[in-house]
């Protein structure tokens, strides 16, 4: 062993000499207190053996060359290695070097500092870099994703494939419950807690305090905190971060002290991130609910000028025609003009339409007002307001109806225009039917069915194919090609309106009966007409 200047005894890092042949000569007294060799241990080692490159680097090389031509260099220009310390362990470190003369021999004095704090710190700083460019990463993939339980699975998965914690849970809170309830959990976190459980305001848990208070809370041991919800869980500490309104996020491990203050920025951050994600998923929810909604207001409003144009077709059409029998006849000096009372009761009768689709357009298809109405008058009154041309009217019978007098008129006009419209002579009323206004054209009938639940209107006309049946009741659908195919859907609409039923069937003769059913029947003698 060389002789060491005691003088190196008192430097505060270890220092070794090495010869040319890279064979350890002698070293200070801090190479026992950091290295854990004592000095004389050290003597004759390779310097190629206390000292190493981890990664199998060109540092090894350049440390054989370092001793092979010894030449000053500081520590800012020496090496990065580590240290093989007694107990086998690696200890960073950086060495500098001395070359110097020793009985006519070039020796190295090596300055080992242990370069462990600055590396961990840079260790540290790459894996924080690492994550939070894993974050972003995370918050651009989450940000695509559009429900919200999908978001949660993302957001577990993060937690476990880049913040390294296998045991994480999210909890989205039932408001219709009033509960948290688990929502998306690792595999590990299934295999640790099992049935993960709800919670509640009633219940004893962090969870839930911390979504009431909104204020993260990291518990270093629970089998200390006297909120822990099963005091014989297997998980030791654990982070609960709220997600605003919608939940909380748990993060689990099975040993007390499991998270570095790094862990507990990063996370809370993350719970941030997904906050704002369910936050613009709720957002869009919304945002595709009103557009939808919009939509149907659109359809809706198309819906009403169709059939608005529709409705005041018949009575334009037999103040019309009245107008011109009219002007006939005061061109021929006849002084009958009993057509005035016919445009009188059409123009009203327009008057009324715009009114009742006005306030439907405000109000939708809901039924405000009924009154008792005997179904033969009315039916006579919306008889005279259709251009039935030469067809006849015939009522069985009478039957007390409570209903809307406007709505239930629509109804009785468009079926009524619609039978003139697409009925023909097939046969005749019975002979002791009540035949209103006659004529050699389509018959139709109204009476109250057989088993009192309600009334039916029916022509003697050609029919409606059972195919058809169904969709000759939505807007736009007629068997006429000339057709609106807006009266049907006006009649299934008043129907529903009133809570009632209509179906179609086949008259005796083989014409279009319309049943309608779950009607409000009066007794006899009911009627406020």
């Amino acid at each position: 062993m060389d002789g060491f200047p005691a003088a190196f005894d008192a430097l505060p890092d270890p220092v070794v000499t090495v010869d040319t042949d890279g064979v350890v000569r002698g070293g200070n007294a801090r190479v026992e207190s950091v290295l854990g060799h004592a000095r004389d241990d050290v003597v004759g080692m390779a310097v190629g053996e206390l000292f190493f490159d981890p990664d199998g680097g060109d540092a090894g090389d350049e440390l054989r060359r370092y001793v092979a031509d010894p030449e000053h260099r500081s520590m800012s220009v020496g090496l990065d290695l580590c240290a093989r310390r007694a107990d086998g362990s690696a200890l960073p470190v950086a060495l500098g070097f001395a070359p110097f003369d020793r009985d006519g021999e070039t020796r190295l004095l090596v300055t080992v500092v242990d370069d462990s704090a600055e590396r961990r710190a840079e260790t540290d700083l790459h894996r924080r870099t690492q994550t939070l460019e894993a974050l972003h990463e995370a918050t651009q993939d989450l940000l695509k994703t559009t429900d919200r339980e999908v978001a949660a699975e993302a957001a577990v998965e993060y937690v476990e494939e880049v913040l390294g914690h296998p045991i994480a849970a999210i909890w989205l809170y039932d408001a219709d419950r009033d509960l948290l309830e688990p929502i998306s959990w690792t595999a590990r976190a299934d295999e640790v807690v099992g049935d993960h459980p709800t919670y509640t305001a009633e219940g004893r848990s962090i969870s839930w305090a911390v979504f009431e208070s909104g204020q993260p809370e990291y518990v270093s041991d629970t089998r200390a905190d006297p909120d822990q919800y099963n005091a014989d869980s297997p998980i030791r500490s654990e982070l609960v971060l709220p997600l605003g309104r919608y939940g909380v996020i748990n993060v689990g491990a099975t040993e007390p002290e499991g998270f570095s203050d790094a862990d507990l920025a990063v996370a809370r951050l993350w719970a941030a991130t997904v906050t704002m994600v369910f936050v613009r998923i709720e957002r869009e929810r919304q945002l595709r609910t009103r557009e939808a909604e919009i939509a149907r207001e659109r359809d809706r409003l198309e819906e009403f000028a169709s059939l608005v144009s529709h409705d005041l077709r018949n009575p334009l059409n037999v103040a019309a025609g009245n107008l011109d029998l009219l002007r006939e006849r005061l061109e021929a000096g006849q002084e009958d003009v009993t057509e005035l009372d016919v445009i009188g009761r059409s123009l009203d009768r327009m008057q009324e339409l715009v009114e009742d689709m006005l306030a439907l357009a405000r109000q939708g298809t809901e039924i405000d007002d009924t009154e008792v109405l005997s179904l033969s008058a009315l039916a006579e009154e919306c008889w005279d307001g259709v251009d039935t041309e030469s067809a006849e009217l015939v009522v069985r019978g009478d039957v007390a109806v409570r209903a809307d007098r406007s709505r239930l008129r629509q109804a009785l006009e468009n079926l009524f225009a619609n039978s003139v419209e697409h009925g023909s002579t097939s046969s005749r009323a019975e002979p002791d039917d009540s035949v209103v206004h006659g004529g050699d054209d389509v018959a139709v009938a109204v009476g109250s069915l057989d088993d009192g639940e309600g009334f039916y209107v029916e022509d003697d006309g050609p029919g409606i194919p059972v195919e058809q049946r169904e969709e000759v009741f939505e807007p736009g659908v007629s068997t006429d090609p000339d057709g609106t195919g807006f009266g049907l859907s006006i009649v299934a609409e008043v129907a529903e309106a009133h809570g009632w039923t209509v179906e179609i069937a086949e008259s005796e003769s083989g014409g279009a009966r319309f049943e309608f059913r779950g009607v409000a029947v009066e007794p006899d003698g009911a009627s406020e007409e």
